[in-house]
């Protein structure tokens, strides 16, 4: 079984902790960054399977770091937390073709089902396709599920 590589970015060590440890148990290897200067380091390094962003950080938001892994190609489910109003940026969100939102305060529950289902849908999509053939009518099947509802 190969293990999945998960980012986490959030400014609140905090919760960097708990999400760690949440979904670290559920045997998904994760990495933190507590900002998008060290969130880019850690996609330039290396893809990771899924991120999981704050939206709002210090020095921009996760939607930077989303433009950032969507322009090196990647089609890696993005799930954004935020305590933040979703209208303010959904917009931008739907063109990055973000998985999921999730509003804090979120449960471990809600997380890891967030996680499984974005990962089983990205598969999918790519079970469709041929292995060399990006479709950008992929991403339209798989994008915003969830979107807009939001999960609490």
């Amino acid at each position: 079984m190969s293990t999945t590589n998960v980012l986490v970015v959030d400014d609140d060590i905090e919760i960097c902790r708990i999400l760690h440890r949440m979904l670290s148990k559920q045997q998904y290897k994760v990495q933190t960054s507590q900002s998008v200067a060290d969130a880019l380091a850690a996609v330039e390094q290396k893809p990771f399977d899924v991120y999981v962003m704050d939206y709002k950080l210090p020095d921009g938001s996760g939607l930077d770091v989303a433009e950032r892994i969507r322009s090196k190609g990647s089609a890696a489910p993005i799930i954004l937390i935020s305590g933040y109003d979703v209208s303010s940026f959904a917009l931008r969100a739907e063109k990055l073709r973000i998985s999921d939102f999730l509003k804090k305060p979120f449960s471990q529950q809600i997380v890891c089902n967030a996680l499984k289902e974005a990962i089983r849908s990205s598969k999918e999509a790519s079970e469709l396709l041929p292995c060399d053939a990006p479709s950008p009518s992929a991403s339209k099947r798989t994008r915003f599920r969830f979107w807009p509802r939001l999960r609490t």
